[in-house]
């Protein structure tokens, strides 16, 4: 895996720097108008998620041009939705556990007693350390199952588990590799509002798109192939 290249193909883009500021500009409208019952939120995460996918897709393909024009938004959104139903479903464990420990802890705190908040306690000190470790599996295992929707065009592959599980057991460090760059990522985006206060605007964005381009390459590496994509040169 080409790691530096995720994080730089961006700018290699003629027409980057308008395409990153659409992205910045989907995920302010989201936010300014996120009071409509989380509606346009929802739809803008839905769209950047939809633009990442189509860059691992593009990344998978060999697609000359990695950035994608912003001239398909139903695509893009019905990819992003199909990437929220993906991280649902292998969030589930989470979701219900959550719900099912969650209702015993609230009883056992509002029950009052030394007994009863200890018991409160060890459920919740327990319930943090499945979600914890449950989270880390979720941070491999995503990669693998997005990365096999994008080469199939097909939902229902990301759901076919063991094929997911071959892939990551096969290519664990691969796919460490690429959780830990992932995350680095989201740092980035998340600095933005740090250091440039409105930059992380941009910045977020930015760390969709890096995460896209890692998983494709990731998923191309696991098929035993390089990502020898290119990109026109920026003018």
């Amino acid at each position: 895996m080409d790691i530096g290249k995720s994080f730089t193909f961006v700018f290699e883009d003629k027409d980057w720097v308008t395409k990153l500021l659409i992205a910045a500009a989907i995920f302010l409208l989201g936010i300014l108008f996120s009071w409509l019952l989380l509606i346009p939120l929802i739809l803008a995460a839905a769209l950047l998620l939809g633009y990442s996918v189509e860059i691992t897709r593009r990344v998978i393909h060999r697609h000359p041009q990695l950035l994608p024009e912003w001239d398909n938004w139903g695509a893009l959104i019905a990819d992003g939705f199909k990437v929220i139903v993906i991280c649902i479903v292998y969030a589930l464990p989470i979701i219900v556990a959550s719900a099912c420990i969650g209702i015993p802890i609230g009883i056992f705190s509002n029950n009052g007693g030394d007994a009863a908040n200890a018991l409160g306690g060890i459920f919740g000190s327990l319930l943090g350390l499945f979600n914890f470790v449950w989270g880390i599996g979720m941070s491999l295992f995503l990669p693998a199952a997005i990365g096999i929707y994008a080469d199939t065009g097909e939902l229902r592959a990301a759901f076919r588990f063991r094929d997911v599980w071959d892939l990551l057991r096969h290519n664990f460090v691969t796919y460490l590799i690429t959780f830990l760059m992932s995350w680095v990522a989201s740092v980035v985006g998340s600095l933005g509002a740090i250091v440039c206060g409105v930059g992380w605007l941009a910045t977020l964005p930015y760390s969709y798109m890096v995460t896209g381009h890692l998983y494709g390459q990731a998923y191309l590496s696991a098929r035993g192939q390089a990502a020898q994509a290119t990109i026109e040169p920026a003018a």
